[in-house]
């Protein structure tokens, strides 16, 4: 089996650093600073030092506090100005059903540029969902990432409503992605949550392996179903190309050690 490290993509840099970010809402804490300062006009009047003095004391008493916008203000008014209406720059999008219709894009070079930027390269903590740049919709698995987050604003917060809740997946069992020009939809067969208490954890073996010979593939898809929190239903077999979407998991029983858990939507392509 052809492994490829955590290293060769920052480590866990995509499956922690996307819990970090969607836990903390996706800001931090320390905020920028914008200040006015208006001019003020000196009277040409001849005046004893202290009276000078007291025309200083004056002037700092009239000049206003400092006005700070937070960082996650200005994150909101970036947004503001993307149109939602508008498709992304390669006209990719990723639905399911009338829940979720996202921008789609394709980290080409490990960056994971989108875990905090949009689609037009500006910053935005909330990111947009991206394909890993290992994969591409062409070969055996696709893994797609986008965050979720405490104050329900990541583009995979949604995806939380699948978690140990058969009617929602019943109601929504397809997902449908449109890139360069081509459509696939996937039927969802597996749901669960990944558990990784270290890189070398085996909650950690869909992230980290992409390639597969036919033994290994039938193995593998396979425990995935097994691993479901319900019975989909739904077959796989070695023949099939499969999506996973990964985000963190909000289960509140795993907040203490979030960056450990990842909710894993999988389907198979039909």
């Amino acid at each position: 089996m052809n492994k490829i490290l955590v290293k060769e993509i920052g480590k866990l840099g995509i499956v922690f650093l996307s819990c970090i970010l969607s836990v903390t809402g996706y800001v931090k804490d320390n905020t920028q600073s914008s200040v006015i300062k208006p001019e003020l006009k000196e009277k040409k009047v001849v005046v004893k030092q202290a009276a000078k003095e007291e025309k200083v004391e004056e002037k700092k008493e009239i000049q206003p506090e400092e006005v700070t916008v937070s960082q996650e203000e200005r994150i909101e008014e970036v947004v503001q100005e993307t149109p939602v209406t508008q498709p992304t720059i390669e006209g990719n999008r990723i639905q399911i059903s009338n829940i979720l219709n996202n921008n789609l894009m394709k980290d080409h070079d490990g960056s994971n540029i989108y875990l905090d930027h949009n689609m037009y390269g500006v910053y935005d903590g909330r990111g947009v969902p991206y394909i890993d740049f290992r994969t591409d919709l062409t070969g055996r698995k696709t893994i797609i990432y986008a965050h979720s987050s405490t104050s329900g604003n990541g583009p995979f917060q949604v995806l939380q409503n699948y978690h140990n809740n058969k009617g929602f997946y019943d109601a929504n069992r397809y997902i449908t992605i449109y890139y360069e020009g081509n459509t696939y939809t996937y039927e969802i067969f597996s749901v669960y949550v990944s558990v990784a208490e270290s890189e070398d954890s085996e909650g950690l073996e869909y992230f980290h392996n992409i390639y597969y010979n036919d033994n290994e593939w039938e193995e593998t898809i396979q425990k995935y179903k097994n691993n479901s929190e319900y019975d989909t239903g739904v077959q796989v077999s070695s023949d099939d190309q499969i999506l996973i979407l990964q985000t963190c998991s909000m289960d509140p029983n795993y907040y203490e050690h979030y960056y450990r858990y990842n909710l894993l939507i999988m389907g198979k392509l039909v």
